[in-house]
């Protein structure tokens, strides 16, 4: 008999065998998993977050609501990017370097709630939605992250899809939008072409949302 699981078992999806990963990510990014025996359903299996566990936020108090919990005050006009992923240090420290001066890069939890964009891996909309709570004025941004030089792997359903080899990603939209959508895609596919054919650099086509939601 095989030994009992601990309630505190601790799982990495890195040891995982590639089709138990796939469920248990799905499970992480909010999709409902039916657990079946003998042809009979048992139960769901759910996901709750460890990144919200013990979070404590700056109080708009003493320090005021622009300081961090780095001990020490934002210089003006700089704009604070909340990491909701897991993040090593140096790769935080890239990032910010790469943002620029006007930005500073923090782990979510030496975040203030007056943070003004919060980058997150695809995650449940439960999770999207607790984030506009903790920081109500912040740019929500969902981003895949895959930096070998880092050992960064931080991937979702879109990119699975783009490996996969769709040429593009078109988010839903009503039927009107999706064909102005195809239709800028395909403009932008012509670019691509004429930019290869003149020997420029191309980049990858993913549609943005657009403003007017």
């Amino acid at each position: 008999m095989p030994p009992r699981v601990s309630v505190h078992t601790r799982i990495d999806l890195a040891t995982l065998p590639p089709q138990l990963r796939d469920l248990v990510e799905a499970l992480v990014e909010g999709a409902e998993v039916t657990v079946d025996r003998a042809g009979e359903t048992v139960g769901t299996l759910s996901f709750r977050p460890a990144v919200l566990t013990g979070t404590v936020h700056t109080p708009h108090g003493e320090q005021g609501p622009r300081d961090t919990r780095l001990g020490r005050p934002l210089p003006e006009g700089v704009k604070v990017v909340v990491t909701a992923m897991r993040l090593s240090r140096e790769a935080r420290r890239r990032l910010g370097d790469a943002m620029g001066p006007g930005f500073l890069v923090v782990d979510f939890a030496d975040a203030p709630d007056s943070a003004d964009i919060v980058l997150s891996h695809p995650v449940s909309p439960q999770l999207l939605g607790r984030f506009h709570l903790l920081f109500p004025e912040a740019h929500v941004i969902v981003t895949e992250i895959h930096d070998p030089e880092l050992g960064i792997d931080v991937t979702g359903p879109v990119g699975r899809i783009l490996d996969a080899g769709v040429q593009a990603y078109l988010p839903a939209r009503p039927v009107e939008k999706v064909a102005e959508n195809v239709q800028a895609y395909l403009a932008a596919h012509e670019q691509r072409r004429l930019a290869r054919d003149s020997g420029a650099a191309a980049a990858a086509f993913l549609m943005p949302p657009p403003d007017d939601r």
